[in-house]
C-alpha cells in the first residue's frame, strides 16, 4: 500500500483556512483556490457534506432506560408474591364450596315439573260407577264399546263431548 502523498506548507495553510470558514476563506485562500484544483475541490467536498445532526441521546440510554426508572419505583412488598397463591386457592375453594351447596340446595328444593292429582278411592269408585256403557252387563258393554268404535270420527267426537258436559254439570235428581 502506497502512503499518502504529503501535503504542501501553502495547501495545509488553506486547509485550516477553508475548515475555519468554508464560505468566507480570504483573499489569499480565493486566489490560491483558483491555481490548485486540489484545493479547490477540498472545498467543495467540504461545503457538500451534510451537517450531522447530534445525537439525540447518549449512546446506550435506551438500554439502562428500563433499570434506571425500576430503581426510581419504591420497592413492592414480597408478602403480597408469597399471598397471591393461597388467595387463589381460597378463592377457587369459595367457589366451590358456593356451587356445591347452592347445587345440593336446589336438588333438596326442587318441586316436580308435573304434580300428579290422584282422587280419593271413594271419588274413583263413583267414577267408575258414573262412566258410561257401564251396565254391569258385560254383553252390554260389549254392544256399546263396539257401537263407538263403530262410529266416525266426527260423531265420536261429538258423543265424548256430550259425556263430558253431562259429567262436569250433573243433572240434579229430583
Amino acid at each position: 500500500m502506497s502512503q499518502p502523498l504529503p501535503t504542501p506548507e501553502t495547501c495545509a495553510a488553506i486547509t485550516e483556512a477553508v475548515l475555519a470558514n468554508p464560505l468566507d476563506p480570504g483573499a489569499e485562500a480565493e486566489a490560491h483556490m483558483q491555481i490548485c484544483r486540489a484545493c479547490s475541490e477540498a472545498r467543495v467536498a467540504y461545503l457538500a457534506q451534510e451537517e450531522a445532526p447530534e445525537p439525540l441521546a447518549p449512546a446506550g440510554y435506551y438500554d439502562r432506560l428500563p433499570e434506571r426508572v425500576l430503581r426510581k419505583l419504591p420497592a413492592r412488598p414480597r408478602l403480597h408474591q408469597r399471598l397471591r397463591p393461597f388467595t387463589w386457592a381460597a378463592a377457587a375453594a369459595l367457589l366451590v364450596a358456593v356451587g356445591a351447596s347452592s347445587f345440593w340446595a336446589g336438588r333438596a328444593n326442587r318441586a316436580p315439573l308435573v304434580e300428579a292429582n290422584l282422587k280419593p278411592a271413594s271419588e274413583a269408585q263413583e267414577l267408575v260407577t258414573e262412566t258410561p256403557f257401564q251396565d254391569h252387563e258385560d254383553a252390554d258393554n260389549e254392544d256399546a264399546v263396539t257401537q263407538l268404535t263403530a262410529l266416525s270420527d266426527e260423531d265420536a267426537n261429538a258423543v265424548i263431548r256430550t259425556l263430558a258436559n253431562q259429567a262436569a254439570h250433573p243433572a240434579v235428581a229430583p
